[in-house]
């Protein structure tokens, strides 16, 4: 336990100092080469901002998990197997690409190519079970096991890519969570999840300085579809034993209550993001289109700084995150206990924030 935590930790390390020499640099080649998020519409930066500070995420991270590898020599009880998860580093890469995309070509990759793209991405990732799948056949549990795989992760790298909307959040919400994992997951002695976790806070952590408060660069769709990728692989990584599909039981044992954890150290993200969308099919708009009803365009509407509503929504991520490394460590009854209270506090700070939007000031 003490060599993989320690292990873990200098993966951070690596990922950290990486990320800080990588991002300026980033930024310096955003500008020359034009790649540039400017101000106007629904955007409330007020001047133009680089666009590659996921390329600077990416390769921080790239160099941490190289340098780790070389590193097991000196840790002969530690082998990261990279080569069982090739095709969820494959996956990553992809979805990296797609997002960098869309940076380049700002506004003109439309939803449906970017979701496709995502879905490619994914397929990449479940490539193994979809071989087996389609060449061997399954059976209908088999197949729904598939398919919650590719909702799991379009759900969670659609909601970070949605928090993304405000200097620091979605890179501050990704360290709490990938932290909250790192925590549980170092208790689990799941090695590779936890490095990986590692790297992304480390990475992410390196980043968050030329994001906040003033921004100097922005993530972009490369940094946060990234992250929402492998946050979606750690957490579901998390919740061994959520699904069984061996052959030996011809189907999939469900145990839900797995994936609880997970869903509350995401808790804040995932919630905006259904709750935009609820607001969405109210107001008979399409859930794809970005717009100003998230939590922290209410708060800013309040009253409250764009810094001041980055650092509460922070703190609410940190109370979720928190209960849900106490629901992992909790019995099955007690981790709905936790989900339902979690849900019915979010639902009153909600209606406290849309509160404090309508009063007169």
């Amino acid at each position: 336990m003490h060599e993989t935590l320690r292990f873990a930790l200098q993966g951070f390390a690596v990922a950290f100092v990486a990320a800080l020499v990588f991002v300026p640099i980033c930024v310096l080649l955003a500008r020359r080469l034009g790649i540039v998020d400017r101000p106007g519409g629904r955007k409330q930066h007020a001047r133009v901002t680089p666009l590659l500070g996921g390329l600077g995420v990416f390769l921080a991270c790239g160099v941490g998990l190289v340098v780790m590898n070389g590193q097991t020599a000196r840790f002969p009880e530690i082998d990261l197997r990279l080569e069982q998860i090739r095709t969820v580093l494959l996956g990553g890469v992809v979805l990296f690409v797609i997002g960098l995309i869309d940076d380049i070509f700002k506004d003109k990759l439309g939803f449906v190519t970017k979701l496709a793209g995502q879905v490619v991405g994914i397929c990449a990732l479940m490539w193994n079970t979809l071989e087996r799948l389609f060449t061997v056949g399954g059976s209908v549990p088999q197949w729904l096991y598939a398919f919650f795989l590719l909702l799991w992760f379009l759900t969670i790298v659609n909601s970070f890519n949605f928090s993304d909307n405000m200097n620091g959040l979605m890179s501050g919400l990704c360290v709490i969570a990938f932290s909250a994992s790192v925590v549980y997951l170092g208790s689990q002695e799941s090695l590779r999840s936890m490095l990986v976790a590692a790297l992304l806070t480390g990475g992410l952590l390196g980043f968050l300085p030329y994001n906040f408060p003033r921004s100097h660069v922005f993530l972009g769709d490369a940094g946060s579809m990234f992250a929402g990728f492998f946050m979606a692989w750690v957490q579901f990584d998390m919740a061994k034993g959520v699904l069984d599909t061996s052959a030996s039981t011809g189907g999939i044992d469900f145990g839900v209550h797995n994936l609880i954890p997970a869903v509350l150290i995401m808790g804040l993200p995932l919630y905006d993001a259904a709750f935009v969308v609820i607001m969405r099919i109210v107001d008979k708009r399409p859930v794809y289109l970005g717009d100003d009803q998230h939590l922290s365009h209410r708060l800013v509407r309040g009253g409250f700084t764009p810094v001041e509503a980055v650092v509460i929504l922070w703190g609410l991520g940190i109370i979720l995150a928190g209960t849900g490394i106490l629901a992992a460590f909790s019995v099955p009854l007690y981790r709905y206990v936790l989900l339902g209270a979690s849900v019915l506090f979010m639902v009153a700070v909600t209606r406290v924030f849309m509160a404090v939007e309508k009063a007169p000031r």
